[in-house]
């Protein structure tokens, strides 16, 4: 029994490096973006009049509680600078695939949302730069509102950077509040103006009646940037270093975009 659960787990950690492997080499035949990150946001925004289409993937599988879980998170973004200051960004399509112990497959829409980055200082030109961030999104049975304060060092070729927030959600006819805590970090070296790698860490924490907290869950991993000219290509892996046998213990995030 112990060797059949060795072999299990061996099984699906070749499979995640795999896959990880993979999106590393997708992302040297793309061309450039601008964030170096997937969890966690830089301070800095578009200049004013700026304009890019995004794109993100996120894979999550291995729960503990249900070993044939996977999920694919997918969302379309459009940001839009409006100011040197201000980004705005809508989500004009988030849907999502999940295959589970009780379902053979299937893909559902899950919400449109809205989201601001008001940089405060900037990290080129003071000791550190930081901006808040705001974002609501919702569907027909849930709204849910988000806010975060973004820290960004830059120190020659090395990006550090540091977010904090929560989110607080209304569901089953905005009647049953939930709420969640978290903070990320991340940091990049940059070899070249294309490239850059680095490590990303999240730690969030659930709270099942926004009013008292609850399972606690941390998660790192590498990362690396690809960008050259208008496209670019940034991924995550992240390993669950936690034992919550109902969060994945697997994910990787990739951002497609593309500037106007």
């Amino acid at each position: 029994m112990k060797s059949t659960l060795h072999t299990s787990r061996s099984g699906r950690l070749v499979r995640n490096f795999a896959c990880f492997g993979t999106l590393l080499s997708l992302a040297a035949t793309a061309e450039a973006g601008n964030r170096r990150f997937v969890y966690s946001y830089e301070t800095t925004t578009m200049a004013a009049g700026a304009m890019e289409l995004e794109t993100s993937v996120t894979y999550k599988t291995d729960k503990g509680s249900d070993p044939d879980f996977q999920r694919f998170d997918i969302r379309h973004e459009f940001e839009y600078g409006m100011t040197d200051r201000l980004q705005l960004a809508f989500y004009f399509l988030d849907w999502r695939y999940e295959e589970s112990a009780k379902e053979s497959g299937t893909t559902t829409f899950h919400d449109v949302a809205l989201e601001a980055i008001y940089n405060l200082t900037n990290p080129n030109t003071c000791p550190f730069g930081s901006a808040l961030y705001g974002e609501i999104k919702g569907s027909d049975d849930f709204i849910e509102l988000e806010g975060k304060f973004l820290l960004q060092k830059n120190l020659g070729p090395w990006m550090f950077v540091y977010n904090i927030g929560g989110a607080i959600e209304w569901e089953h006819n905005y009647e049953d509040d939930k709420a969640e805590l978290m903070q990320s970090v991340g940091v990049a070296y940059q070899i070249n103006p294309a490239w850059s790698v680095g490590a990303e860490a999240l730690h969030e924490i659930e709270c099942p009646d926004a009013e008292s907290l609850g399972d606690s869950v941390v998660y790192l991993g590498p990362n690396v940037s690809w960008r050259k000219g208008n496209f670019g290509l940034s991924t995550t892996a992240m390993w669950q270093l936690t034992h919550l046998d109902g969060e994945p213990d697997f994910q990787i995030r990739t951002l497609f975009s593309i500037d106007f």
